[in-house]
Formats: C-alpha cells, sequence, structure tokens
C-alpha cells in the first residue's frame, strides 16, 4: 500500500521510544513516578517542565491527539471513529506534505492534481521526494462535478501509456485553493471510486474546513472522512486527510499540522518520519488548550466565518463595480480568483507568449503597491488569473482593492 522508501521509515521504527502506555513523570513532592535518565535535557523549573523537554515524542502528545479526535468528531463528521492513535503531527502541512511524498511514492512515480491548485505543492511534495506532479486540465468543466472525473482518469491514463509514470496517490484541496469551493459528497463518491479502481491514494488536504461560509448546504464542507468506503467498496487504507491550525484557527506561526488516516503502515512511516519534523511542545501545549477549550472553539469559529464572509462580499461589490471578473461560487477559505487577462501587454503575448505577459503583468501590479499570486503559479490553464487575499485589515484589503481596480481601469483603458 505505500511505496519501498515509505516501507523502509515504517520499518526503521524511529520513534518507538517514544510509544507504548504513558510513563507518569516523577513528582517531587510526592517522590513518585518514573526517574528518567534516557534523554540529554537541561530542564527550567521555572515552566511546566514538559514544554521545554522532548515529552511525549515527536508526533504530538497523546492529550493534543484526542483534542484533535474530539474536533474532527463534532465538525468533520467521520463515519468511522478517529482515536488519537489515527493521527500523527507534525511542525506543519509542508511537512506532513513531505511525508506523505516519500511514504506513498518511490522516485519517478506520479501525484495527480487539478489545474489550477495551491501553487507551494511543487516544493512541499516534489522537491524532497524527486517524483512528478501530474496536473489534470479540465477544459472548461466544472471541476467540483462528478463528471470532473474523467478528467482526471484521461490525465492518469495518458501519464501511465505515454509518459511511464506510475501515478500513486491524487491530492486535492478541499475546501479548495485558490478557488473557494468545497466539493460535493456525490463528487467525492466518484474519486473514492477512482482510486479504488486504479488503487491510488487518495490525500484530501483539508486545511480551510472549518473556514466555510455559504449561505446554502449544498455550499457546505464534506470531509472524505465522513464518507464511508466500505459500501462503496473502497479500502480505508488509501484515504488520508490533512489537517492544520494555521487558517481556521488563525495560528499559521505555531506550525502544527496532522495527518489522520486508517493505514498502519503509513502512519508508523509517519510516525518514524515525524523525528525530522517535530514540533514544538510549546506549540503542542498552546494548541492542546485551544481545543479543549470547547466554549472558545465553539464561539470563535462563527465568528471567524462571519468575519471571512464580511471580508469577501467586501471584495466582491469592489471587483463587481470595477468589472473585474472573478471565479464564481466562493465560500470557503481567505481568497477570490480573479482574471486580469484583459491587462495581459497584447505585444509580449505575440512575441514571447501568455506566461511571459502574466509574468509582466505581475511586476507592473507590484509598482503600483500589490503583490498577489499568479495563475503559473498555481498551474492554471490560462495566463492572466491571480488570486486575491480578503483575510487582512479592512483598511488594507480597501486600499488594496481600490489599487487593483485603478490598475484595471487604466491598463484597460490603454488598451482600447
Amino acid at each position: 500500500m505505500i511505496s519501498t522508501r515509505g516501507e523502509r521509515y515504517a520499518k526503521a521504527g524511529l520513534a518507538d521510544g517514544y510509544l507504548g502506555p504513558p510513563k507518569t513523570h516523577f513528582d517531587k513532592d510526592s517522590k513518585q513516578g518514573v526517574v528518567s535518565f534516557s534523554n540529554a535535557e537541561n530542564v527550567s523549573p521555572g515552566l511546566d517542565s514538559t514544554n521545554l523537554t522532548y515529552h511525549e515524542g515527536p508526533f504530538g502528545s497523546n492529550r493534543l491527539r484526542a483534542a484533535m479526535a474530539n474536533l474532527m468528531t463534532t465538525y468533520f463528521h467521520p463515519a468511522t471513529p478517529i482515536s488519537p492513535n489515527n493521527i500523527v503531527f507534525a511542525n506543519g502541512v509542508t511537512s506532513l506534505n513531505t511525508i506523505c511524498a516519500l511514504s506513498l511514492t518511490n522516485p519517478g512515480d506520479g501525484i495527480l492534481l487539478a489545474q489550477p491548485i495551491y501553487g507551494s505543492f511543487t516544493g512541499d511534495l516534489s522537491v524532497p521526494s524527486d517524483y512528478q506532479l501530474i496536473y489534470t486540465p479540465f477544459h472548461g468543466d466544472d471541476p467540483f462535478s462528478p463528471a470532473s472525473v474523467a478528467r482526471y482518469e484521461e490525465t492518469f491514463l495518458k501519464a501511465r501509456h505515454e509518459t511511464g509514470v506510475k501515478i500513486q496517490a491524487l491530492l486535492i484541496c478541499n475546501p479548495h485553493n485558490p478557488l473557494g469551493r468545497c466539493y460535493s459528497r456525490e463528487t467525492l463518491q466518484a474519486v473514492l471510486l477512482f482510486c479504488q479502481k486504479y488503487q491510488i491514494h487518495l490525500i484530501s488536504d483539508e486545511i480551510y474546513a472549518l473556514s466555510v461560509y455559504g449561505n446554502h448546504d449544498s455550499d457546505g464542507f464534506v470531509s472524505i472522512l465522513s464518507i464511508d468506503p466500505i459500501p462503496l467498496g473502497v479500502s480505508p487504507a488509501l484515504i488520508h486527510v490533512l489537517y492544520g491550525l494555521s487558517k481556521d484557527f488563525a495560528a499559521a506561526g505555531l506550525r502544527l499540522g496532522c495527518l489522520i488516516s486508517q493505514n498502519q503502515r503509513l502512519l508508523q512511516a509517519a510516525l518514524s518520519m515525524s523525528r525530522f519534523h517535530w514540533p514544538s511542545n510549546i506549540s503542542c501545549s498552546i494548541a492542546t488548550a485551544v481545543l479543549e477549550d470547547r466554549e472558545f472553539v465553539e464561539t470563535f469559529l462563527p465568528k471567524s466565518r462571519q468575519l471571512l464572509c464580511s471580508h469577501r462580499d467586501l471584495a466582491v461589490r469592489a471587483l463587481e463595480e470595477a468589472g473585474i471578473p472573478f471565479a464564481q461560487g466562493s465560500v470557503a477559505g481567505f481568497f477570490l480568483w480573479i482574471d486580469l487577462s484583459k491587462c495581459l501587454d497584447d505585444e509580449i503575448v505575440t512575441g514571447q507568449g501568455e506566461w511571459a505577459a502574466e509574468l509582466d503583468l505581475s511586476r507592473r501590479l507590484q509598482q503600483t503597491g500589490v503583490v498577489m499570486s499568479s495563475g503559473h503559479a498555481y498551474h492554471n490553464e490560462v495566463a492572466g488569473w491571480f488570486r486575491v487575499i480578503f483575510s487582512v485589515e479592512v483598511e488594507m484589503l480597501k486600499v488594496g482593492l481600490s489599487r487593483i481596480t485603478e490598475f484595471y481601469s487604466s491598463a484597460s483603458d490603454k488598451q482600447i
């Protein structure tokens, strides 16, 4: 089920010393508990000693993993109960991308993705693992419909027959970055059947799961965990979810992400590799306190969604008033996908190509005081699209939008 090098990590057992029943730490008052001379640690007596030690190991304490399992149960509605043993923490989802790539692919293998999609997957996945990212074009089809699976299959078969690339996994963003949409239950079931048909893994990056603010149930987030694969004839061992606190809890600096899986070999490989992606125990302690505070979570998340929706609406109004096209249906995340292709320099398009013209457009936007991720970075099918982030202070958002709309108006006039 996992790659040769993944098996090597799974067998290495690099985290085995931290597994097993939890040990009672020595208490100086009662003189009870285990006296550990096993780790070379210089403990500060002024703090909770566990926060500045190796504690329970590199994959998150049992208490943190239990708190995350409770969050998953409450908000992700898993079809199969999630236990702390199904969860491995690392210092961010970036590291978990690397862990999954190393565990599921061998050099030269491939992972299938959509177009457009989060651009940094290139660095997170292919650079450390020496494998290929295979991008799927949709040619105008709705990438969130069940019919889109046919496009994945076309790309999968083309890679296998024309280039000999063995695709080992499909990676999706749900909610999607940069389109801000969620996959329906029907589409996710179709994706699962596709993965079962070709025996490839499904990695669902659900880092924006609780930043969804659609007005209709049909817009809402459906976790892949909420779909029981057994009645569909799909192996649970093929399904893996990535989640973290960076987005939904406005805590990118904590550098905490987790892998949720029923695949024991993958989890064993991840446990070994977590040694090289160890999250700070101070971060783990903060995250545990946040997740265990049910009242805080139940208050914070609706407020966050309300603010995101308000900022999204502000950005939409500005774009619509300026006549700037953007991808419709965004109900999640922090961004809008806008079409500035009208501002591409026709001479550069003719002489050097549309992607060179997009790079030129990006430079001109920077000169006006606006920096955005471009379509090329997100492997878009056509040039001229950019990602606007609206999860910033209101005044900053207003100024940035005004600079974009003024630039668009000026550039459009010149094209005429």
